[in-house]
This record gives structure tokens, sequence and C-alpha cells, in this order.
């Protein structure tokens, strides 16, 4: 438990939970006999909120300015986060990805199950680099599933996050607009690249999906900003998160590890009095195998590592409310729990995503 002082500055903080939505077969023999003490009393005491469905960087976009979030060019704010400077080019996402000919549809496949290792990425960047260099695209991969292409005009693009097309048919979300036959003429050359690439080769013979192609989203450059950030502090190591937080003049701070490190840290470091905190965390452990006994385990990471710590913080600690919001693609829900919530003793079980623990 932490010692907390009894007067300290009050944090509201923003909790946003990606891949933490339900799988569709998941019911009360997958929950168990587990404690959820935190998450249970949050829900049950709490008030549920209607979000509109999106992917994480959609629900970024829109938490920094709801009025223009469909217009935000993810990819230069998201280089931003990264630490590089974006400058005047245009940008796009340039995800690596695997797609698979399922019938009629190719579908695109979760890309955290290409565990792309750094050493695959660079040389694969590398080799795309070399091809495209008459056209004045340049590839970048600050991380091995965060790809970037940088262009000398702006892409003419209505695109869709990779998040949402997760699962999909992919004929329905490809880039559209003035630059769409251009971009999908590089998009079929790009994939040409990555079919014949030894690292595809060798990643085969090991039983390894292949990065078989891209996906360009999130067109655009960096704009003057005449918006000012609604959160004082921006905790995250999410690129886009991190990169309209600059822009717009939030504190950024690295992501602890746990809400009781996060805590600690705006302790020792000081915090604006009544200050806003968006708390962004990575997809959880198990996300990625999209099954109930992973969810289940991933209920219990939640809790363990942040809700418990936060709910104990709004017993008498910096916290005075909080909003948790889980947002998965296209599904999501939101709740908000203020401390006088505390005080809902008649509220005594929660209905967890649609069914009783």
């Amino acid at each position: 438990m932490l010692d907390f002082p009894q007067r300290t500055s009050a944090m509201i903080c923003h909790l946003l939970v990606p891949g933490l939505v339900p799988p569709e077969k998941s019911g009360h023999d997958v929950l168990g006999e587990i404690e959820l003490p935190a998450l249970e009393t949050l829900m049950a005491r709490g008030t549920r909120m209607r979000i509109e469905a999106a992917s994480l960087d959609e629900w970024v976009a829109a938490a920094f300015n709801p009025d223009r979030a469909k217009e935000v060019a993810a990819a230069p704010y998201s280089v931003l986060g990264e630490g590089y400077e974006p400058g005047s080019y245009g940008w796009l996402c340039s995800d690596p990805v695997h797609l698979q000919l399922q019938g009629a549809k190719v579908v695109l496949t979760e890309p955290s199950q290409l565990e792309i290792a750094a050493d695959e990425a660079r040389q694969m960047v590398e080799t795309l680099n070399a091809h495209f260099s008459e056209r004045n695209l340049v590839f970048s991969a600050p991380a091995p599933t965060r790809w970037y292409v940088r262009t000398t005009d702006i892409p003419r693009l209505r695109t869709t996050p990779t998040g949402k097309v997760v699962g999909k048919d992919i004929k329905a979300h490809l880039p559209a607009g003035d630059d769409q036959s251009y971009w999908h003429g590089v998009l079929n050359e790009a994939q040409m690249v990555l079919h014949g690439h030894e690292c595809n080769e060798q990643r085969e013979r090991k039983g390894e999906l292949p990065v078989n192609s891209l996906w360009f989203w999130g067109a655009g450059r960096i704009e003057p900003s005449s918006t000012k950030s609604p959160y004082h502090y921006v905790w995250s190591d999410h690129p886009l998160a991190r990169g309209l937080a600059i822009s717009s003049g939030s504190e950024t701070r690295a992501l602890p590890g746990s809400g009781k490190l996060l805590l600690e840290t705006a302790l020792a470091t000081g915090s604006k009095a009544d200050s806003l905190h968006l708390i962004v965390l990575p997809r959880p452990p198990h996300a990625e195998h999209r099954n109930a006994l992973s969810w289940r385990e991933d209920l219990m990471w939640l809790e363990r590592n942040w809700l418990a710590p936060f709910l104990a913080a709004m017993q008498r600690g910096p916290i005075s409310a909080l909003a948790l919001y889980a947002v998965d693609g296209d599904k999501g829900w939101g709740l908000a729990f203020a401390r006088k919530d505390r005080l809902r003793f008649w509220r005594r079980r929660a209905r967890i995503f649609g069914f009783r623990t």
C-alpha cells in the first residue's frame, strides 16, 4: 500500500486501455472464482459511459481535439512522438503487416503476431528505400513494428488505422482520395519487394508469418497548432499520444510499469493542483491471442497493476476522479468514478461486460 500524504494536489486520471474488450465467446465460466475487487467496485459504483467505436489512435486524436479528430494526421505526430523531427514533409504510417487470402477476401492479420526482430525491420526498410529512391520516398522503422514513409508532397488520402482493419477484408479500407492510384501502385510494388525478401524467406522456413505487405494510413504533415491540450500530463509510450502532447503543450512522461510506480513518480516530481492526467497503457500482455482465457489473464493484470493502486489512491490520496476507457477497433466502453462514488455502498455487485461475476 502506498503511504499517501493527507494533503496533496488532486489528480484526475483518464486511463486508456487498448485490447481489453472481451472476446465474443466469454462468460461466467471463464472468469471462474478470480477476485477483481477494484474493477468490481469501479463498475458497480461508477457511471458507465457510451463511447463511439474507435481505434486507439482515433480515441487519442479525439481526446486532444474532439472537433478535428478525423482530420488529425497521425503519421507526422507519431514521428514527433518517436523523438524525431518531422519537418515540413508529408508522412504516412507504413505498418508492416501480413495479409491472408480467405476465400474471396484478403484479411489483415493481427500485427503483433508477427514478432518482427529489429534486424529484420532494418533489412526490409533498407531494401524498400533502395527500390523507391527514385520516387523520393524514405522509409524508416523507429521500432520493429512501427514503420513510416516520408514524402516530398502531402498525400491526399483518406485512410483507416491498422487497428480498425484487423481481421477484416482490406478491400473496403484501402486508401482513397485524389492520390489513391499513386499509393495503390506504391503498395503493389512494396508487396513485390517484400515477397522475395530474404528475411521473409527465412521467416517462412521457421514457420513464421511473412511480412508480405504494408498498411498506409495517417497521411499528412505537422500543422501549427492553435489548440491547447486539455491534459497537464500525458503518461505514455504511445507515439501518437506523445506527439500530440508535445505539439499542444502537455508535459510528457514515460509510462511506468504500474500504477503504484506512476503515483510514486507523480508525488516525487510534483504536479499542478487539480491536474488532469492522460495515461495510455500498452496492450495487455495476452491481448494478441484474443481468446477468453487470455482475456481473463489480462483482467487480472489490469486489476493488480493499475486499478488496485488507483482505487487505493482515491481513499485519501492524490486521485480525486478516474475515468477508464477500453477501446478495441470497433468496440469500446467507458466508466467514470469520483471519490464520492465510494459511498454508494448499496451497489454491491458489478456486472462485468454484460454478465455477473
